[in-house]
């Protein structure tokens, strides 16, 4: 069964620190797929997930828009995708499935063009609905997920003035 949260961030921070809440809870083998639109906020929260997660700057966390897939080291690898350029039949030359084999945790941002799903994914859908920094940013994993266990540990990391909707998340 699918899960989500809804949240709301109204500034590039807030959307960082969303990312730092889920970087905090992220382990070897996961997967974060980010959809969403141009300037929607993917970049923003993946800065935030990888600084926390490996300890690196937030200012040395850039989208790998031209690289393709940049890796951050840490307590274990954290290889951060971006498929953006990639028409949906060359995404599997990037090796994105070779980084979950060495151990790392994959963040992928336009993950709409992978064609291959995970039911242990956390997908991260966001919308812009004004021309403010307003984003709404909605968290979706499956029973299964391993996501499910954490996501309650990580909504306490969030402020409740964030959280738009959130059913009862006891596991």
């Amino acid at each position: 069964m699918l899960r989500s949260v809804s949240l709301i961030t109204r500034s590039e921070e807030e959307t960082m620190e969303v990312g730092a809440a889920l970087g905090r809870f992220l382990r070897p083998g996961d997967m974060v797929f980010l959809i969403g639109e141009l300037g929607s906020g993917k970049t923003r929260l993946a800065k935030g997930l990888i600084a926390q997660a490996t300890g690196a700057p937030r200012e040395d966390v850039v989208s790998p828009t031209f690289t393709l897939m940049n890796r951050f080291e840490g307590d274990f690898d954290v290889y951060h995708a971006d498929l953006y350029r990639l028409a949906p039949e060359h995404v599997e030359s990037i090796g994105l499935e070779d980084a979950l084999d060495q151990g790392g945790a994959l963040l992928v941002e336009w993950a709409e063009r992978i064609s291959w799903t995970e039911d242990d994914a956390l997908v991260v859908r966001f919308q812009a609905p004004d021309r403010t920094d307003t984003r709404i940013i909605v968290l979706e994993w499956q029973d299964r997920s391993p996501w499910r266990e954490r996501m309650p540990l990580i909504l306490k990391e969030i402020p409740e003035g964030m959280k738009l909707d959130h059913e009862s998340l006891s596991v």
